[in-house]
């Protein structure tokens, strides 16, 4: 096993910030030396600009002096070579009161611009068609409505059809899937020879899309012929560009030969990846995004469907957009929000508000938790129940005993197909990777639980593993499970393939790989078990890590059973913090 290496702690901030003052020939304790540094460290820390108006005039990173006030610092910033304003060349980019490093700037202006003029070019569609298709594909929904209540379904996908750009957001069980093959039937209908690609940002996301996109698919009202023609095959965003060592093969200038895209778990996708897809777009391809708002952002820079859809901010259409879901959907206008003021992008979203999987406590809860309602959550943990496990005051070695039990059936499976299925219905989540309660450590507890006494770097017949750095020869990347498993050809490591195989490759060429049984609730996303494990840490210095979409994240990723393992201030702390990641593409976008 080959664990990863780690940087010392603010090492590649001041490599940047000794980078700047070098190029611009000025002193390292001046004012470019500490705003470089405080531009990298946001970097590494998700965000994709420094908002100079959230630091001005406070303490510096070191606590020596304090920032200067705004007109004197973005005078002396724009004085040196490293800075420049919109539009110019310069390593880092200062647009108002936001400084970025040159190629988010670029990227987020580009991604802004490219999903408006989609929005604005409008596409020609039969009227007569439409309101058929979605009156026949729809049909059945009204059975489980009450009644006056809008089939919020419905209206995505008569939005969806009519735009070259769109987003699909609701939580688990809202019926994305079911909504988006709708929408590929009708655009079907409406132009029978397009071509339509799936993505997602992972392959377990992109195998998990294709599995529901077949069993939806053969339950719509439609033509075979339509039907049919209906894609079933994803790939990870990477393979639809053509990722290689050398870039991508798809650009601007070589795009992708389709007419339109559809990228599920989209809330995984951080800025520059949404970029590059633009980027390789044709300019009248479709792009539908499938995605939950409220999870977590993307690992890495930015929070893009969090900005596209506003932050949980309320959604209204134009009156035309308004008027015309209505007229398609034979809705009551008067139940489609709509404010004459609506931002363009806002035309674009559809949001799915009713729930068909989480109808219990388990349901509750993760609303609960959406709305930061504190009470409602610690009354909801408090009472028995058979969905909902809180151990409050438990040592943690009582939780990982249950999860433990749970594991032990995977490790009874002679088959490693059955193997692998059986290990993806019970995961141990954790909010950090340090710590007696951090993924190093409970990892190591389960290892000893299950397998026995061996040494870290050992690598035996039952362990999962998850890969930790992209080998595109190999078709691994970052965050792809696998098992230890004794084969015929001996100890091997078995991944599932995307079509539903299990590719099996020789230990020794794996890149970076750690043991799985416990991740990170950011790697958890695109994933779903039946029963969920969650470990909060209990030290108040470690709370500055939990957040509202982190905890509902971790809920929502449980199908039958959550436990949960925390102190009433770690929950209370996850429930009032809200993730906000510095950006300008919200702002860009209209909202």
């Amino acid at each position: 096993m080959n664990p990863s290496t780690q940087e010392t702690p603010h090492h590649l901030a001041k490599m940047f910030a000794d980078f700047m003052v070098e190029m611009a020939g000025e002193g390292k304790h001046d004012v470019l030396y500490r705003t470089a540094f405080a531009l990298s460290k946001h970097y590494e820390q998700g965000h994709v600009c420094l908002n100079l108006k959230e630091v001005v005039e406070k303490s510096w990173h070191d606590g020596s002096g304090f920032a200067p006030d705004m007109a004197t610092w973005r005078a002396s910033l724009l004085q040196t070579p490293c800075v420049a304003e919109a539009g110019e060349h310069a390593p880092m980019i200062l647009d108002g009161d936001l400084l970025y490093l040159q190629r988010f700037w670029f990227d987020e202006s580009q991604v802004a611009k490219a999903l408006l003029d989609r929005l604005e070019n409008p596409v020609t569609i039969d009227e007569k068609a439409l309101q058929a298709g979605l009156k026949r594909l729809f049909s059945d929904n009204h059975k489980k409505l009450q009644k006056d209540e809008v089939d919020w379904q419905k209206i995505a996908a008569a939005l969806a059809v009519q735009q070259r750009f769109a987003v699909i957001s609701g939580g688990p069980g809202t019926g994305k899937t079911t909504s988006l093959v709708k929408v590929l039937a009708l655009l079907l209908e409406q132009h029978a020879d397009m071509r339509i690609r799936l993505a997602a940002p992972t392959g377990k996301a992109a195998a998990r899309m294709m599995d529901a996109i077949r069993a939806a698919k053969s339950k719509i009202a439609t033509d075979e012929s339509i039907r049919q023609r209906i894609p079933e095959q994803a790939s990870t965003l990477h393979r639809l560009l053509g990722f290689s060592p050398r870039g991508y093969r798809h650009h601007q200038d070589n795009p992708v030969l389709l007419d339109c895209l559809v990228i599920d778990e989209a809330s995984m996708v951080d800025l520059p990846m949404m970029a590059r897809v633009l980027d390789a777009l044709p300019k009248q391809a479709r792009l539908i995004l499938l995605g939950d708002r409220d999870q977590l952002s993307s690992v890495d820079a930015g929070n893009v469907l969090g900005d596209i859809t506003g932050h949980g901010q309320s959604l209204a259409y134009s009156p035309s957009m308004a008027r015309t879901l209505a007229q398609y959907t034979d809705t009551d206008i008067k139940h489609i929000p709509q404010q004459s003021e609506s931002s363009c992008i806002q035309d674009g979203i559809a949001l799915l508000r009713k729930s068909y999987r989480f109808s219990g406590e388990i349901g509750a809860l993760a609303q609960h938790i959406n709305k930061g309602n504190v009470k409602e959550v610690m009354q909801l943990l408090q009472d028995p129940s058979k969905a909902l496990h809180w151990n409050a005051e438990g040592e943690l070695n009582s939780i990982l005993e249950v999860a433990a039990k749970q594991y032990k059936h995977y490790l009874a499976c002679t088959d490693v197909k059955k193997a692998l299925a059986s290990f993806e219905s019970c995961r141990v989540l954790c909010a950090v990777r340090q710590g007696n309660e951090g993924v190093q450590s409970i990892n190591r507890e389960m290892q000893q639980r299950l397998l026995g006494d061996m040494k870290v770097d050992q690598a035996v017949h039952g362990m999962p593993i998850m890969i930790l750095n992209n080998h595109y020869e190999l078709s691994l990347f970052n965050g792809d499970i696998g098992l230890i498993w004794k084969t015929a050809d001996g100890l091997q490591a078995c991944f599932p393939d995307i079509s539903g195989d299990v590719r099996t490759l020789p230990i020794a060429i794996l890149p970076d790989y750690e043991p799985c049984w416990a991740m990170t609730v950011h790697k958890s996303q695109g994933s779903e078990f039946n029963d969920v494990f969650l470990i909060l840490p209990v030290q108040e210095g470690e709370h500055h890590v939990l957040s509202r979409e982190l905890f509902y994240t971790a809920i929502t990723r449980s199908k039958k059973s959550f436990h949960l393992h925390g102190r009433a201030e770690s929950i209370q702390a996850a429930v009032k913090h809200r993730i906000q990641r510095s950006t300008g593409l919200a702002k860009r976008l209209g909202w």
